[in-house]
């Protein structure tokens, strides 16, 4: 497919053609095994282009490495697209024009991202000179100002991101923080709010339209303030006991619009009691902001332990709270999440109550048992003494009446030989 020329001068040139055109590389003073060394590459990048297929791995890396006059070269022959004036601030402008469609809270986490890459590295900074060294030096560089290392990783994704679409559109051939650990991180808060402690909390509110605020994260699992203030009483359906919640945050995704919750029957009497409190022409169920101080200050009042991420831990309680009792693959599209979400953040600790249940069970089902008098062999040796005292005193030598056979077949009415144990009947549990 492609071929080497060798000039005068020790001059090298490789010429391949496509259709009908012929088309030349040149390569200056190099030697023959240097040649065919890029001979080799060109016709795998002749081959994926002309199939329209990915670059290889070894293909992709090893564009990566040439110099800028190769990689030129390579581009006006159409097997490569342009590197050149491709720098760190052109680039993230052009990404972050790609980003429309994100939300106001994802876009502003990328814009931090892009930032601390100016920062470190400069908008002039060519991106096909960012090498995995210096991607990894960047991320220690965040440690080193103090994030912590969910923020740390919230960063490195983002940057994963914004490389791997510049590989997309092969502005580069491979991502230099491609190796880097992104990703979330799994919460360690493990505090559970309670059944006692929510009865608290709706009892130190100030007014219905707090109460129901409270119950929808802690008793429907919303998310506040994004889903909770966006609910109309056309979504609650009082017969069905279910509401219907819009969610901006997954309603990119197809059929993640909007999904349905059940009515818990506390969260039903909060819905009456703001329903009957409401006045004409009010639409919507909760109006009034969430804010966090204010509902640090309800718990405060109503003595209730403090905690951290206050609303997004009423919702994780709910969620651990239906997870007691419901299948798990419904519990995850109440709270609107998948069950991997759920294991990693929502479902990922045991609360006390459902220790203290087990062992208040386990309790009761030792008081229902009756104290073990007797083995089962002793209880049949005393059965056998007494059938054959029976039968001793028996007239007729011991041979048995009629009336006697008749108790016998409804004593051992399966047949047996021999006599036995009579069963033991256990009451059924009660917890």
């Amino acid at each position: 497919m492609a071929t080497v020329i060798r000039d005068p001068n020790g001059r090298k040139r490789i010429q391949f053609a496509i259709g009908d055109e012929r088309k030349t590389i040149r390569l200056g003073k190099v030697e023959v095994r240097h040649a065919e060394q890029v001979r080799v590459k060109v016709e795998a990048l002749l081959s994926a282009t002309i199939t329209r297929s990915p670059i290889d791995k070894e293909t992709s890396e090893w564009l990566a490495d040439i110099d800028d006059a190769l990689h030129e070269r390579l581009a006006a022959v159409g097997l490569v697209k342009e590197r050149s004036g491709r720098g760190l601030g052109a680039w993230l402008e052009s990404f972050m024009a790609s980003r429309a469609e994100l939300k106001p809270g994802s876009r502003r986490k990328l814009e931090q991202t892009q930032e601390k890459l100016l920062d470190a590295f400069g908008k002039d900074r060519a991106i096909h000179t960012i090498t995995p060294e210096d991607a990894a030096a960047w991320r220690e560089s965040l440690k080193g100002k103090g994030l912590s290392e969910a923020s740390v990783k919230t960063h490195c994704g983002n940057a994963k991101t914004i490389f791997r679409e510049a590989v997309r559109n092969e502005v580069l051939s491979r991502s230099p923080f491609a190796h880097l650990k992104g990703g979330v991180t799994p919460t360690k808060n493990t505090r559970f709010v309670t059944a006692e402690e929510t009865e608290a909390l709706l009892a130190a509110c100030p007014n219905a339209e707090w109460r129901l605020l409270v119950g929808l994260a802690r008793l429907a699992g919303l998310r506040t303030p994004s889903e909770t203030h966006l609910l109309c009483w056309a979504d609650v359906d009082f017969d069905k006991a279910r509401l219907r919640v819009r969610s901006p945050k997954t309603e990119r995704h197809p059929g993640h619009e909007h999904r349905i919750v059940p009515i818990d029957p506390r969260l039903m009497r909060l819905l009456q009691e703001r329903y009957d409190a409401a006045g004409e022409g009010e639409t919507l169920l909760v109006e009034v902001g969430a804010n966090r101080r204010t509902l640090s200050a309800i718990a405060e009042r109503a003595g209730v332990p403090a905690w951290a991420d206050v609303w997004q831990t009423l919702r994780r309680s709910c969620e651990i709270e239906w997870a007691q009792t419901f299948p798990q693959y419904a519990v995850s599209r109440w709270i609107g999440h998948s069950i991997t979400v759920s294991g990693r953040h929502y479902a990922n600790s045991i609360p006390d109550e459902l220790f203290d249940k087990v062992a208040k069970r386990e309790a009761a089902q030792n008081a229902a048992q009756p104290p073990a008098e007797s083995s089962v062999l002793e209880r049949t040796s005393v059965r056998v003494e007494s059938v054959n005292a029976e039968r001793m005193s028996t007239p007729d030598n011991g041979m048995r009446s009629q009336s006697d056979e008749s108790a016998n077949d409804q004593k051992w009415s399966r047949g047996e030989l021999n006599p036995r144990a009579v069963t033991v009947r256990w009451s059924p549990l009660r917890v």
